[in-house]
């Protein structure tokens, strides 16, 4: 900067006009260009710490995915033993067949499975993170997460009403609770549903009770086929809400994975 100042006074010194203007035109040039090259330099900077930002956002949410994914299977896999019982007792009822107390009492213990799903809600989920994501089609994905996951709910929270208002009770009431409550506790695959998906050993059971069972009689309850029916139904409604909540989960995952650089 001294030289060019020295340059500039030499040039007015010696009334060299015409060069001065195209000395100050050049100045000005590099002025602008300066400023130009600061910019990008800042441009790249902002652009930098938002890719650092979005990363940060991208890992999380997908641990969170990963999370939720492992209990929406888990959910998915109780229902399965839901319909596979209900079917046994509407196949029972059908035809007939008879079967012996503890059968019986394995069939409503395993009714006693009440599986929700319950995803890890993050905060970064929010609207000012989601438009960081530079990836449309995975932000439109979650963006789309509450209202998919909204429409599985609502099925599965009226299969979790009937069960505390019809299943719980008809047990009680026909005398099975007992039963059915001591081979849920003993059996490991009925309590997968907890959050130690049943690997605690440590569990206090109630034992049979002392009392018969009336098989004849709960089997030709009325009540029994529509309870039957009921969760047969609903345990499939939720399971297809749920593998298509699965798959677009999984998707997401994809997208997540191709946009994550680690």
């Amino acid at each position: 900067m001294k030289i060019l100042r020295k340059f500039r006074q030499r040039l007015l010194e010696e009334s060299k006009f015409s060069k001065y203007i195209i000395y100050a035109i050049g100045e000005i040039v590099l002025v602008v260009i300066g400023i130009l090259i600061a910019l990008a330099i800042n441009n790249k900077n902002e652009e930098h710490n938002i890719i650092e930002q979005e990363q940060v956002i991208l890992k999380q949410i997908r641990a969170d995915y990963r999370s939720n994914l492992q209990q929406l299977e888990n959910k998915i896999e109780m229902r399965r033993k839901l319909i596979s019982e209900s079917l046994t007792i509407l196949d029972i009822i059908s035809n007939n067949i008879s079967i012996s107390q503890d059968s019986l009492s394995k069939i409503f213990a395993t009714f006693f499975m009440d599986p929700t799903f319950d995803p890890i809600e993050n905060d970064l989920m929010n609207l000012e993170n989601i438009k960081l994501i530079r990836n449309d089609s995975l932000k439109q994905l979650l963006s789309h997460w509450t209202s998919d996951f909204k429409a599985y709910s609502e099925s599965e929270q009226i299969q979790h009403e009937n069960y505390i208002s019809e299943i719980i009770p008809f047990m009680k009431e026909v005398g099975i609770m007992r039963n059915a409550n001591h081979v849920f506790w003993k059996a490991q695959e009925l309590r997968m549903g907890f959050l130690d998906q049943g690997q605690n050993t440590k569990i206090l059971t109630l034992g049979n009770s002392p009392k018969a069972i009336d098989v004849p009689s709960i089997l030709n309850d009325h009540r029994i086929e529509g309870l039957a029916t009921f969760i047969f139904t609903f345990s499939q409604v939720c399971n297809l809400e749920g593998e298509t909540l699965k798959n677009k989960m999984l998707t997401t995952l994809n997208m997540l994975e191709s946009e994550i650089m680690d």
